[in-house]
């Protein structure tokens, strides 16, 4: 049995988690290489879930040379390029910045991820205070709304001052 890639994405001293590509639902395939990795002098326990993709070994020896020999056997291939794989809050932030500027495009310029939040924090806030829920969720909505528009509006300040300044520089005076 060759399996596909296998790399590892967590280790302790008695405890290393092991992750798949392209197996996801492939019991058999996992069934397999939980009774081969079982047979190893040092395993105590592994434990398998196809729908993850995910192998849990418990040893009691190192995890390197099990992991070797495992693969000399056949049972696995060790993925040794390492993984850079994008935090989800800097995927997030991606994500959020084309869509601001997707909004943009297609609005002109006229609306942007921040008119949204104000808009849907207004919105949210009268919605809460009609319902009876005026404290907290209400005012603290109505708040945030109130801080998008000023901080927008302390933003816009900053750049015209700077735009001036740099203008008074560029003239000399």
């Amino acid at each position: 049995m060759t399996g596909p890639a296998i790399r590892v994405v967590h280790r302790s001293a008695t405890r290393t988690r092991l992750r798949t590509r392209g197996m996801r639902g492939n019991a058999e395939y996992f069934s397999q290489v939980r009774s081969a990795l079982e047979e190893l002098d040092g395993v105590r326990d592994v434990q398998v879930n196809p729908l993850t993709e995910s192998i849990l070994i418990e040893h009691d020896v190192p995890i390197d040379p099990l992991l070797r020999e495992a693969e000399q056997r056949g049972y696995l291939r060790l993925d040794v390029e390492p993984v850079h794989e994008e935090s989800y809050l800097a995927r997030v932030g991606r994500a959020l910045s084309e869509g601001d500027r997707r909004m943009k495009q297609a609005t002109s310029g006229r609306v942007d991820l921040d008119t949204l939040a104000f808009v849907g924090m207004l919105a949210g806030g009268i919605f809460q205070v009609a319902r009876g829920n005026g404290l907290p969720a209400g005012v603290t909505m109505l708040r945030y709304a109130v801080e998008f528009v000023t901080s927008a509006a302390a933003g816009e300040l900053v750049a015209q001052r700077a735009a001036a300044s740099n203008g008074k520089s560029s003239d000399g005076k």
